[in-house]
């Protein structure tokens, strides 16, 4: 059922005005580089650029180089060049980071050997607590400035979650320089259409600045009866209140709504049977799968001396996720062959998150060195309630023709109010770099958190309530020093933690696991080379954590304990332009990940030493763009992805695979840019994700895009 996105002009202007900020530190800095390009005219060529700041790495307002850590830096300019769609396009294309949408969840990553809770969603530098992927949705990179990418455990910086990996949706921000009207419209296989309008500038000259992006999508895919529409509007201003005080404000409003949602196809003898491919077995005629969010942030950023800074951010969430739909499937081989279709799920999340976080940055001496210092404090409630029918109802069809029913089909029980879920938590936390020496500095971060958690389980006589309050701190000690002026050597010792599931999600049996904890330490280099006409980073960590949860097979909403969990790794990634005319961006990530400690059934079978799923060994992407001319531009992007186990017994397996974009483009004037892309040229048929145990979800086999992009 498709819905209508609208809002009217009063409304946007009113909801603009109401809105939010992202991260107001990370935008001054932007709006800085923003007028300095405008002023020389000069294009960043840098893929991996070291020099610029990055919050998700610290709140220090230090930049990459001075972080001990692994960042990347994925800017709105890159995406489009790169072709990046959508933010799993662009983030997979980070060192060791694997995505893909999972069924249900939607969107799912690995990084460093860990998965879910391993890997953590910032929109705008704010966490949702309760679960990593329970906000994840497939979005549109239009509406970004970029994308930070932070790997490795980051609690120090936002609580609980995110061993793995931290991911930060920057949204394009307000600026009193001039920015062009931006028009971006794409046409590509399977009837699918792609358009964004942006502009922004000065409303009055250095008093009020504004930023408005629209993107829409109507798309669909190889699967048989896929349809999805993907809608977003973000607005922000910018109130320069005085010389030393500034407002942003911004909406962020995104819906998606896709008509036979693609949950995956069965694996035949546990492999991928091609003639299967198009195959949609969640084909209701009553079907649902779609989401309404809003964001509102609000940030206020005062320079009450030059040392001396203040920031307070107040934020609200609001989402409402909607499902029926059927979305598990077995294979039965037969001389007529079946397939039975199971878990027939009516269920829906209403979700709501308002917070506040206020921090204080100094810059000063210590003892006559330099030091920067930072202290603050996050305040936020989350409310979340689920109807859901308990996944009851099988069917089993024709394998190749499944007939399209109605939901009551497979089950007459529909949704009732199951759950509800609060979590009142409250954070402080505090960094700080020391600069020994111009070339050395060392740097460390503390956070503590407490956050309780209350349930309500009304899909139980009684409707019984659980509580659990978790205390813990989380710290980062690191060290960076200056070989010389472009080469700069890290090494951090960090801890983390996570909750044993997703919170909102776990049964009463369930609700009162302890924390998993981890711990990670690793050593890196990072260097700009040749004349700043290259870049490369190294990376090489160790990770370990304990009292670990993985989901049941046979009821993935259960958790089963592990013991102990560990990856190794390193990561290499290379930015390279030997001449104006080539262009080369390249990374290969290597991870042995593994159960240390994993026994499970009766009686215990061991799967100590076995790879966790959905996890690649090795993975690996290489791009090349040839600018034979100032109008012209050809690119290809190779990426290889390691095979990987769907279950941890590892007996089943997506196969490893390799694909090919490529890609031409021909700018017929300063306003006007011509596109042509094929993404998977070589037609590689592969899985990209799985979803449970008997089924995968298949990427789209070869499409084309004709695209045209305006500025003026």
């Amino acid at each position: 059922m498709q819905q209508q996105f609208r809002l009217s002009p009063v409304a946007m202007a009113l909801l603009g005005v109401l809105g939010s900020l992202g991260n107001l530190s990370a935008q001054a800095e932007e709006t800085k580089e923003l007028s300095t390009v405008n002023v020389s005219g000069a294009r960043d060529l840098r893929v991996m650029p070291l020099d610029v700041p990055a919050s998700t790495g610290s709140r220090l307002g230090t930049t990459i180089k001075e972080i001990p850590a692994s960042i990347d830096v994925i800017s709105q300019e890159t995406m489009q060049e790169r072709g990046d769609r959508t933010m799993v396009e662009a983030v997979s294309k980070v060192a060791g980071l694997n995505g893909a949408r999972v069924g249900a969840s939607h969107v799912g990553f690995s990084a460093r050997g860990f998965i879910e809770n391993g890997v953590t969603w910032l929109y705008n530098g704010v966490r949702v607590p309760g679960g990593s992927n329970m906000s994840s949705r497939i979005l549109d990179t239009a509406n970004y400035d970029r994308i930070e990418v932070l790997r490795g455990p980051a609690s120090v910086l936002n609580g609980e979650g995110g061993t793995g990996a931290t991911v930060n949706l920057i949204s394009r921000a307000p600026s009193f320089a001039a920015q062009p009207f931006e028009i971006d419209y794409a046409y590509s296989s399977y009837n699918s259409h792609r358009l964004h309008v942006g502009k922004g500038g000065a409303i009055k000259d250095d008093a009020v600045a504004y930023r408005a992006d629209i993107s829409t999508n109507r798309f669909g895919s190889y699967v048989d009866g896929e349809r999805g529409a993907l809608d977003r509007f973000t607005g922000s201003l910018l109130f320069k209140l005085s010389d030393t005080l500034k407002l942003t404000l911004e909406l962020d409003k995104m819906r998606d709504d896709v008509n036979d949602f693609y949950y995956g196809t069965p694996l035949v003898n546990g492999k991928i049977e091609r003639s299967l491919r198009r195959i949609n077995y969640n084909n209701l005629t009553d079907n649902i799968y779609a989401s309404n969010t809003t964001w509102l942030r609000g940030n206020l950023e005062w320079q009450a001396t030059p040392d001396f800074e203040v920031r307070n951010q107040m934020y609200y969430y609001d989402s409402y996720r909607n499902w029926r739909d059927v979305s598990e499937f077995r294979y039965n081989a037969s001389a007529k062959p079946t397939v039975t279709r199971f878990s027939w799920g009516d269920i829906d999340h209403d979700h709501q998150l308002i917070g506040n976080r206020l921090e204080g940055l100094l810059k000063g001496k210590i003892g006559g060195l330099d030091n920067r210092f930072l202290i603050g404090a996050d305040i936020n409630r989350t409310e979340f309630k689920s109807e859901r029918n308990g996944f009851p109802g099988t069917q089993t069809v024709d394998a190749y023709n499944p007939p399209s029913v109605n939901f009551n089909t497979g089950t007459r029980i529909n949704k009732s109010l199951a759950r509800e879920v609060s979590i009142n938590q409250w954070s402080l936390f505090t960094e700080d770099q020391l600069s020994l020496t111009k070339e050395f500095k060392l740097i460390g971060g503390l956070r503590h958190d407490r956050f309780q958690t209350d349930w309500t389980y009304h899909d139980q006589a009684g409707s019984p309530k659980e509580s659990k309050t978790h205390n813990f701190n989380s710290w980062r000690v690191g060290a960076v020093y200056d070989l010389t002026p472009n080469t700069t050597f890290y090494a951090s010792y960090a801890t983390a933690v996570e909750p044993g599931g997703t919170l909102f999600v776990l049964n009463r049996n369930q609700s009162q696991l302890d924390l998993t904890t981890a711990k990670q330490f690793e050593i890196g280099v990072k260097q700009g080379f040749w004349g700043n006409k290259g870049e490369w980073t190294a990376a090489i960590y160790d990770i370990e954590k304990k009292n670990v949860f993985v989901p049941d097979p046979a009821k993935p909403t259960n958790r089963l304990p592990v013991g102990q969990q560990s990856s190794q790794g390193i990561e290499l990634s290379l930015g390279l332009r030997p001449t104006q005319h080539w262009q080369i961006d390249g990374n290969i990530a290597y991870v042995h990940a593994r159960y240390d400690e994993y026994s499970t059934g009766n009686p215990p079978v061991s799967l100590s030493g076995n790879t966790p799923r959905l996890v690649p060994q090795w993975m690996a992407n290489l791009g090349v763009q040839f600018m034979p001319t100032a109008a012209w531009s050809f690119g290809s992007w190779v990426r290889h992805v390691d095979k990987a186990y769907i279950n941890d017994a590892n007996t089943l397996e997506l196969p490893s695979y390799t694909t090919l974009d490529l890609s031409a483009d021909y700018k017929v004037s300063k306003a006007l840019d011509v596109g042509f892309r094929v993404r998977n040229a070589t037609d590689e048929l592969y899985a990209e994700s799985a979803y449970g145990n008997t089924q995968v979800l298949i990427a789209n086999p070869r499409t084309y895009e004709l695209s045209l992009r305006m500025k003026f």
